[in-house]
């Protein structure tokens, strides 16, 4: 279709130009209704029309303004956690409810386009309705697009909470082109009659197909097999509906709607058990786990351990703000903060509380790093630094009282506890430990690093990131060459430098989402690694030396990483969430039982 602006795109067809030049020309309007409803009757060509408009219009065009489409739902079929599992997905987010959806759309303020498809045909269409679409409308930077079939409940729901709405009914010749439509329908059958079809072009392609849905979901088997193996939509409208049942409570039930995400979005039954057993708790039955297991074998990953809020066990360390690997006195541990400024001591090896340490700050920690020598430092939420627990004492006894402890490690720890007093007009936000200092990121995309240089503290800055720097990783190489410093922003961006020297011109990965969390490991005779979670959910383990990257999403949003060796030299990735704290082995080596 010759655009009058200097646009060409391929024609919808079936003579929908004027359908298509309205929904371009409501899509780049700022001024338009912020919902679009697309209706029709059977065999309108609407899921035809959404397609050429998904396809065609995000072209680019300094005339007609923005027509891009950021989120496509197809919601056949799909309860209300599928569809907002669905948008998540395409807006390249972790949502487990909608309002966390709804909350971190409200958040980012970047024109958001998003089209919800087929709702008719949803399992789930008034809930839809009220806790998704009208929340979104209530985002002034959001605009929605959602197919709708004329007469359908749900459409008239739409409507009525609706008031102020752009409607496109394609039953109405209107937006069909007369003479084009008879184009087209000869074109395509000779002997076609297109005035008795005008201007329903479904009833000469084909007939709308209807969406498949299982015969009878109360015959659904609620057990580890069947759930993984069955249609994850199904499951989880499934889980829905029964918000009183036994199985709705119990810990399978309770994984599935952790995961529930990721679950939807992987196509391979293995990696669907293998990360519903990474949401399930490890105290849950043997009977339960132990099919997951099985099933998740030809997976590149194993899992651990698991320690969930709803739990049996004592295991449960609360919800994870930061993590990071302990060193000296707190070597064989991984240290887990929390909202509340308290920093408990996780055994490295299955993550399982070992002890707690205190802060006199009581705010959430934004990150936590461990000095070499011991000392336990926190970032909090207002950019400020303090210590957690008792810094490491060189003296004892009378000696301690009488002499002051001036070693070059509280020269460290003091230049650390004031660096927010030397910010000119930023923020610190994250903060990592070196193997002869500490870095801390800001928020206007600089990362410092403290590196002791004989008993003195050299600063030493690097813009790094376009926006704030949110995460840091520390990695010694082996001999005595220099430390390399890892950071992530909410540019995407993966960069690393070595303090002291330039950084690497191009970033080492590179995604549209922002980086939450990085931690980095080596030891004598295996490789260096690193473990990278993003804003999207997804977590990656990197062998540095090798160039091999497993990824692996958990469902849930992602808080922090923690990539540690247990004292045999094997690889862990530790993983925390609000609610969910679990232990991974990458490259797993074949696994005889769930222990």
């Amino acid at each position: 279709m010759p655009d009058t602006k200097g646009l060409r795109l391929r024609r919808p067809g079936a003579g929908r130009e004027p359908a298509a030049s309205a929904l371009l020309g409501w899509l780049a309007d700022a001024r338009a209704p912020r919902l679009c409803v697309l209706t029709g009757p059977s065999n309108a060509g609407k899921s035809h029309l959404l397609a050429w408009l998904v396809e065609h219009g995000d072209t680019p065009s300094e005339d007609t303004g923005d027509r891009r489409v950021h989120a496509v739902a197809p919601l056949a079929g799909v309860g209300l956690r599928g569809a907002v599992w669905l948008a998540a997905d395409h807006l390249g987010l972790a949502a487990r409810a909608p309002g966390e959806l709804c909350t971190a759309v409200a958040e980012d303020k970047r024109r958001t386009v998003l089209v919800l498809c087929d709702l008719h045909h949803s399992r789930a269409p008034d809930a839809i309705v009220d806790q998704l679409i009208r929340p979104l409308l209530r985002c002034g930077h959001v605009k929605l697009v959602v197919e709708s079939r004329t007469g359908a409940p749900c459409t008239d729901q739409l409507l009525g909470h609706v008031r102020q709405s752009a409607v496109m009914d394609l039953g109405r010749p209107r937006w069909t082109d007369h003479d084009g439509f008879r184009r087209w329908a000869l074109a395509v059958d000779p002997a076609a009659e297109p005035e008795r079809l005008y201007p329903l072009p479904g009833l000469l392609v084909r007939p709308e197909q209807q969406p498949a849905t299982p015969p009878d979901d109360d015959l659904l088997p609620f057990t580890a097999e069947s759930v993984v193996r069955a249609d994850p939509h199904a499951v989880t409208a499934w889980l829905d509906q029964r918000p009183t049942t036994a199985e709705r409570a119990s810990d399978l039930g309770r994984a599935w709607l952790r995961a529930g995400q990721s679950l939807c979005a992987a196509d391979a039954a293995s990696t669907r058990a293998l990360t519903l057993l990474a949401a399930l708790d490890s105290n849950a039955a043997a009977d339960v786990r132990r099919p997951l297991h099985d099933m998740a074998r030809p997976e590149p990953w194993r899992v651990v351990h698991t320690s969930t809020r709803e739990g049996t066990g004592s295991g449960w360390p609360g919800p994870v703000t930061a993590l990071c690997a302990g060193a000296a006195r707190h070597a064989g541990q991984v240290l887990c903060a929390g909202h509340l400024g308290d920093v408990r001591l996780l055994d490295r090896a299955d993550s399982t509380v070992t002890g707690r340490l205190t802060s006199s700050r009581n705010r959430p920690a934004a990150a936590v790093l461990c000095l070499t020598d011991g000392t336990v430092v926190a970032v909090d939420d207002f950019g400020g630094v303090s210590l957690v627990g008792e810094a490491p004492r060189n003296r004892e006894g009378l000696q301690a009282l009488l002499e002051p402890d001036t070693d070059r490690w509280t020269q460290l720890r003091q230049a650390a506890l004031t660096l927010p007093e030397r910010m000119a007009a930023a923020t610190l936000t994250t903060a990592a430990s070196l193997p002869d200092g500490a870095a801390f990121g800001d928020s206007s995309g600089h990362v410092h690093a403290l590196s002791l240089k004989g008993d003195d503290v050299e600063p030493t800055s690097r813009m790094l990131h376009d926006g704030p720097v949110t995460a840091l990783a520390g990695l010694a190489l082996e001999g005595a060459g220099p430390a390399l410093l890892y950071s992530g922003g909410v540019d995407g961006r993966v960069r690393v430098w070595s303090p002291g020297a330039p950084p690497m011109p191009e970033p080492l990965l590179h995604r549209p989402s922002s980086v939450v969390d990085l931690s980095a490991s080596t030891g004598e005779g295996h490789s260096a690694e690193l473990a990278v979670a993003w804003a999207d959910g997804l977590v990656q383990y990197v062998d540095l030396v090798g160039g091999v990257t497993l990824p692996f999403r958990p469902g849930p949003p992602v808080r922090a990483v923690c990539c540690v060796r247990t004292g045999t030299g094997e690889p862990r990735i530790v993983i925390g969430m609000d609610d969910c704290v679990t232990t991974l082995v990458p490259h797993p080596r074949p696994a005889h039982d769930d222990h």
